[in-house]
C-alpha cells in the first residue's frame, strides 16, 4: 500500500481494532483541547491535599507537544467487568476492590491492544509515527473520546458510552497519519442527578466537577490520613470507588465484553481484612501485584484495610492492628490503627492504646490516640 487511501486505511484498523478485544474505536483530528484549559489550571490553583499529581495542563490539552507533527488521534475503549462474583460469605470481615481494580491491571491490557494496532498500521503504513498513551494523565482522554465519537461526558465525571456505560478503561495512539476523524458524540446526562446524589461525601458538583479532597475512589489511592469523617464514609473500600457508576441508569444493563486478562476470583474483590492488615511487602505484591488496586504500593490498600476493620468494628482484626500501632515504622499506618482501635473499642485495643500514649513520638499519631481514648472515655 504505497500511497494508502488513508479512509480505507481507517476502516481497516477498525476491522482488525475489533478482532484484538477493543470494543470501541475512533478517530478524531490532532488539534488543541485549549478550551479546556482554564478548567485544568483552575484545578492545579486549588492545591487539593490528596490529588493525584494531574500531570502538566499545557501537555494534557495540547497533542503537539507529545508530537510535533501530529495529525490524528486514535481513541480506543476496553469494557470491564462491572458484576460482582456470585459468591457472598456472610460473617467474614472483608473489603471490597472496585470492579476496575481487579484482574490484571487496565492499563497493561490496554497498551497491549495499543502496541498490537501500532504494528498493524506499520505493516501498512512503516514510515508512519505514533505514540501512544493509556490513563496517565498525559492528556485529556475523555475529552478526545467524546470528540472521536465514543461517547459523552458523563455527570460523575466519565465517560458514558452507549453500548458499555462508563464501565470501560481508555487509550489513544497519536499519530502523524491525517486519517478522516469522525463525528462527536452528540448526548448527556439530561436532568438525570442519580450519580450526585449518591455520592456519599458529595465529591460531584452541577458543574462536572469532582473534588478530589472527598471523592472516595482518589482518597483510597492518596498516602495520607484523611478526616474522620472520610473514614467513616469510606465503609469497607480498599481501592477506587463504584458508587456514581452503579446507580447510572446508562449502567444497568449493559454487558461488558468477556476479556479474559480480568478474570478474577472472589478472594481478590473481596480479601479478608485480618489477612491484608497483617500482609508483609512481599505478600502484597504477589497476591496484587497485577492489579491495577496494587500500583500505589501496599500502604494505602493496608491503611484502608485498617479503616474498614474499624468501620466493621472487627474485633478479630484487633491483634493485627495492635501490631502495626505499637512497632509499624509508617506513622500514618500507626495513626490510622489508633482512630479504628477506638471505633472497635475492645478492650485489649483500648489498653493497647494507652500503652502506646506513653510511648509514641509523633505528632499525628498521639494526635489519634488521644482522639480515640477521649471517645471511648466520653
Amino acid at each position: 500500500m504505497p500511497n494508502p487511501d488513508w479512509g480505507q486505511l481507517k476502516e481497516k484498523i477498525k476491522e482488525y481494532a475489533g478482532s484484538i478485544g477493543i470494543d470501541k474505536i475512533g478517530f478524531t483530528d490532532a488539534q488543541s483541547l485549549f478550551d479546556h484549559l482554564p478548567r485544568l489550571l483552575r484545578r492545579r490553583n486549588k492545591k487539593y491535599r490528596y490529588a493525584l499529581d494531574e500531570g502538566d495542563p499545557e501537555k494534557r490539552v495540547n497533542p503537539l507537544l507529545h508530537m510535533k507533527d501530529a495529525k490524528s488521534i486514535i481513541s480506543v475503549a476496553v469494557s470491564y467487568p462491572c458484576h460482582d462474583p456470585a459468591v457472598h460469605r456472610n460473617g467474614e470481615a472483608r473489603g471490597r476492590f472496585s470492579f476496575i481494580s481487579r484482574g490484571k491491571d487496565y492499563h497493561a491490557v490496554v497498551m497491549d491492544r495499543l502496541q498490537k494496532l501500532k504494528e498493524f498500521i506499520l505493516s501498512w503504513a512503516p514510515q508512519a509515527k505514533t505514540v501512544a498513551m493509556a490513563d496517565k494523565e498525559e492528556i485529556l482522554e475523555k475529552a478526545i473520546a467524546v470528540r472521536a465519537g465514543l461517547g459523552w461526558f458523563g455527570k460523575h465525571t466519565l465517560l458514558v458510552t452507549p453500548e458499555y456505560g462508563s464501565w470501560v478503561c481508555l487509550g489513544e495512539l497519536i499519530t502523524d497519519i491525517p486519517f478522516p476523524p469522525d463525528q462527536p458524540f452528540a448526548g448527556d446526562c439530561g436532568r438525570c442527578r442519580q450519580c450526585l446524589e449518591a455520592c456519599p461525601t458529595k465529591a460531584l458538583d452541577n458543574d462536572n466537577n469532582l473534588d478530589p479532597d472527598r471523592c472516595l475512589g482518589g482518597l483510597t489511592q492518596s498516602k495520607e490520613l484523611f478526616e474522620p469523617e472520610l473514614r467513616t464514609l469510606m465503609g469497607t473500600t480498599l481501592y477506587g470507588c463504584d458508587i456514581c457508576q452503579v446507580v447510572c441508569p446508562h449502567n444497568k444493563q449493559v454487558q461488558p465484553a468477556a476479556h479474559h486478562e480480568f478474570r478474577h476470583g472472589y478472594e481478590e474483590a473481596y480479601p479478608l481484612l485480618s489477612d491484608l492488615i497483617s500482609m508483609t511487602n512481599a505478600e502484597f505484591k504477589k497476591r496484587f501485584g497485577h492489579t491495577s488496586g496494587a500500583w500505589r504500593g501496599r500502604t494505602p490498600v493496608q491503611r484502608n484495610a485498617v479503616i474498614a476493620a474499624g468501620n466493621l468494628k472487627d474485633t478479630g482484626s484487633v491483634p493485627a492492628i495492635i501490631d502495626i500501632m505499637i512497632s509499624d515504622s509508617r506513622p500514618v499506618m500507626r495513626a490510622v490503627s489508633a482512630w479504628a482501635l477506638g471505633k472497635i473499642g475492645d478492650m485489649e485495643g483500648i489498653k493497647a492504646l494507652r500503652l502506646a500514649l506513653k510511648n509514641e513520638e509523633d505528632p499525628m499519631v498521639v494526635k489519634e490516640i488521644k482522639r480515640s481514648l477521649l471517645e471511648i472515655d466520653g
